[in-house]
């Protein structure tokens, strides 16, 4: 297994060494390639433009299914992004979240810098005691919960957190946060961010994510209790004015469809998720993966 996991690793580390490379034209001739659900030639997209890669690069590894993906920081010019990757013989897929051109601002603040400037948790990299190892359909099962209780979310469905659950979102945590400058920005306000993602879970907020889609898990590291899952999050817009579980009512602040195009993973630990790390960046509404 050992032996298989280095493989892997070795795969992944020359598809990040090549980006930006014309020599990755040649390396990966008639590899499949997906940017954001665009198929393109290797050598165009992110190929073209990367100038370094990391020093942020969280790995998963499956040698089971003989895949392997990470979430890792990229510079293209002046542009700091984040990217999720997935790597598999003749396969490479990618999302990349890039700021919004000419500095008009987004949802989150720069990501990219905080989780440069950040040590990877090492929950996510230790192994599972043999005996207390989930299978791969039940890892997979529990990753499928997580999309479901968020899915039209009302605040009464299975939420499987653990009470110390941290969760990141491009690059900044969401949950258990405390209000402080370093905080860094995202969409939530900061009594929301305080919460444990249970409670989160449990308020209700989450209603106007109307359907999770297309999800996907391809990466899955039963030794690591590890889930690396694509999926879509659809919002309609219809959904502007809503009531939490405690009939609270509150404004969604969308009055328009997109789509989140999301690259999610999860650390399982006794049946609950204890870790959890996205990327999201939008697109448009209803947008097909590229992959079946």
């Amino acid at each position: 297994m050992s032996g298989e996991r280095g493989h892997l690793q070795a795969l992944l580390d020359q598809v990040l060494d090549l980006a930006g490379s014309p020599e990755a034209a040649t390396r990966f001739a008639g590899w499949r390639y997906t940017e954001n659900g665009q198929v393109l030639p290797v050598g165009e997209g992110l190929w073209a433009t990367t100038d370094r890669i990391g020093p942020y690069c969280h790995t998963f590894l499956d040698p089971d299914a003989g895949q392997a993906a990470c979430f890792a920081t990229l510079t293209e010019g002046r542009t700091r992004s984040i990217m999720a990757l997935r790597v598999a013989e003749g396969e490479i897929e990618a999302l990349v979240a890039r700021p919004a051109p000419f500095g008009t601002g987004g949802a989150f603040g720069d990501g990219p810098a905080a989780l440069d400037a950040s040590t990877l948790d090492p929950r996510w990299l230790a192994e599972i005691d043999p005996t207390e190892r989930a299978s791969r359909d039940a890892l997979v099962a529990i990753a499928d919960a997580y999309f479901t209780g968020l899915e039209c979310n009302d605040g009464k469905g299975h939420y499987p957190f653990a009470d110390d659950c941290i969760r990141i979102e491009n690059g900044f945590r969401t949950t258990g946060v405390q209000p402080s400058p370093s905080a860094g920005k995202t969409p939530y306000l900061e009594a929301f961010r305080a919460m444990s993602a249970k409670e989160q879970f449990e308020t209700g907020y989450f209603a106007f994510v109307d359907r999770i889609r297309d999800r996907r898990f391809p990466v899955v590291d039963v030794e690591r209790g590890l889930v690396f899952s694509f999926a879509f999050f659809d919002h309609s817009g219809t959904i502007r004015e809503y009531e939490l579980a405690d009939c609270t009512p509150v404004s969604a602040g969308l009055d328009r469809p997109f789509s989140w195009m999301i690259a999610e993973a999860f650390r399982i630990e006794q049946g609950l998720l204890t870790r959890i790390e996205a990327l999201m960046t939008e697109c448009p509404y209803g947008m097909k993966p590229g992959w079946s």
